[in-house]
Formats: C-alpha cells, structure tokens, sequence
C-alpha cells in the first residue's frame, strides 16, 4: 500500500466520506441494506443532536436519543451478518460510542 493509499483511506475515516453502494436488485438484502443505511442517518442525526443541545432540559433526552439510535444501528448491523448481508461501500464510523 502507497503512502497515497494509506492518507487517501484516513481522509475517508476522518471526513466520514461514502462512496456509492451496489444494492441488490430487490429483495430482503436490499431492503435489510437500506434499513442499516437509514439507522445509521439516524444515529448520526442523534450524535449531532447531543453535540450540539445546550438546554439542560433537553440533555437527558439528547442522551436517550443517541442511545436509542446506536442500539437500533448495531441492531441491525449484526443481523446483517448474520445473514450474511454484504455491500460494497465504505462507511466511516466516528469511534465515539455511548455506554
């Protein structure tokens, strides 16, 4: 691997950069990979969310929100594979997780 390769893959990971995803026809894969792609929308929204809540009221529920969507996420993430769903795509994944 170039050190081209190497710094184009960190610009990937750092600017969460996706790249087109080749679905399936139709189907349950298909439908299982857009619910994933959807979670994922939503747990980004959610993290955006508590990023940015300045309300003491509204930090509890920017918490929940956030966990609420990241369970939804890996939820969905492991009944792919378990199915044995795959797709040809590059997803970066902020390394913050909610515990």
């Amino acid at each position: 691997m170039t050190l081209a390769e190497r710094l184009r893959g960190f610009a990937k990971s750092f600017l969460a950069e996706v790249e087109e995803v080749e679905l399936p026809e139709e189907g349950g894969e298909r439908l299982l990979i857009e619910q994933v792609e959807q979670a994922r929308q939503e747990w980004l929204a959610a993290r955006s969310y508590f990023d940015n809540v300045t309300d003491t009221v509204l930090i509890d529920h920017a918490i929940l929100s956030l966990q609420a969507a990241e369970r939804k996420y890996v939820y969905l993430l492991d009944q792919a594979k378990r199915s044995g769903v795959r797709c040809k795509t590059y997803w970066a994944v902020p390394h913050h997780r909610m515990e």
